[in-house]
């Protein structure tokens, strides 16, 4: 005869082994994937425009070696690009907002609007990329010819603010030539090409593609170095012209970022230089990938600083830009 508690013992084991199959069978615990956080990453430019372009492509970098924390790029334009490091310098100091930051354009947008206190308010993290300035003419143009001024064609060169304009300046006295400011670089390349002037002075990658079709050529590198895609080039120092000037792009913070903060962003933008697809990406644009720490960074931006500061009062430049 069966006993009730029989009956129960049966069906707690059959229980038993019930939960232990499904036990078995039962997916592995997998932890919650953590949401990434949002780091807003401001650009003193319009959408669409060269800098805006850069910036997006470096965002994925910058993001991938962040890791979980989602980039969003957000256009502010004004103040010739100082209204976006007002901003910048206002945020909150967890490292939730950054700015794209390039010199010495935003350094020359400060001393002609009286603004060089700002910079005191935003940290320079680390620049990412050097794009060095090249003395570019139509092919069958020399050196030489340039010095002598043989037809009196001015020297086409962008904004006053850019880093080749900056440059210009220093080559005044050893290239005696006029020297003409175009609304872009690229309007004072197509003066280059067309032959309106004798030469034109625009960073390696805004001249690169005309000088890939021939229809521009290298004649030196105002640079300490010649560049390694045309090792054929000399430099300006070279040639007997002692100017040097570059373009060089970054990521800025506000001044009270937190020292984990900061660590974590230079880390990123360290290791995002030496993408092996970064790089292919800055050669194909004849860019010059090259991490400077704040640090290192912020000593260029003194010299610089001082230079224009001088310049500006002795001889200021038109300014221009909203």
């Amino acid at each position: 005869m069966t006993t009730r508690r029989a009956l129960l013992g049966t069906s707690a084991l059959l229980a038993t082994g019930a939960g232990g199959a499904r036990a078995q069978n039962a997916a592995p615990y997998v932890p919650p994937t953590p949401r990434p956080k949002s780091l807003t990453l401001l650009v003193g430019a319009a959408g669409g425009s060269s800098t805006d372009l850069w910036v997006r492509g470096f965002a994925p970098f910058l993001e991938r070696h962040l890791k979980l924390v989602q980039v969003q790029v957000v256009n502010r334009v004004g103040e010739g690009g100082l209204a976006v490091m007002r901003d910048l310098a206002d945020a909150p100091g967890d490292g939730s907002v950054l700015a794209y930051a390039m010199t010495p354009i935003l350094l020359a947008r400060a001393v002609e609007r009286n603004a060089t206190a700002l910079l005191d308010r935003i940290l320079l993290l680390g620049a990412v990329t050097e794009e060095p300035v090249a003395l570019v003419a139509p092919p069958g143009m020399e050196l030489e010819a340039l010095r002598s001024r043989p037809d009196g064609r001015p020297l086409g060169l962008p904004p006053p603010t850019s880093a080749s304009a900056i440059a210009a300046a220093d080559l005044a006295t050893s290239l005696p030539m006029e020297q003409l400011h175009f609304p872009s670089a690229a309007a004072a390349r197509q003066a280059a090409m067309a032959g309106n002037v004798a030469a034109a002075l625009v960073t390696v990658p805004e001249a690169l593609v005309a000088v890939r079709e021939e229809k521009l050529s290298l004649l030196a590198m105002a640079a300490p170095a010649r560049h390694p895609q045309f090792p054929e080039v000399p430099t300006l120092r070279e040639e007997g012209l002692p100017v040097e000037g570059a373009l060089r792009r970054g990521i800025a913070a506000p001044a009270r970022i937190a020292p984990e903060a900061a660590a974590r962003v230079v880390r990123a933008l360290r290791t995002a230089a030496a993408d092996p697809e970064f790089l292919a990406q800055a050669e194909s644009r004849g860019i010059l990938p090259q991490f400077l720490d704040g640090q290192a960074w912020g000593k260029l931006v003194s010299q610089e600083l001082v230079e224009l500061r001088s310049r500006w009062e002795t001889s200021p430049w038109q300014v221009s830009g909203g």
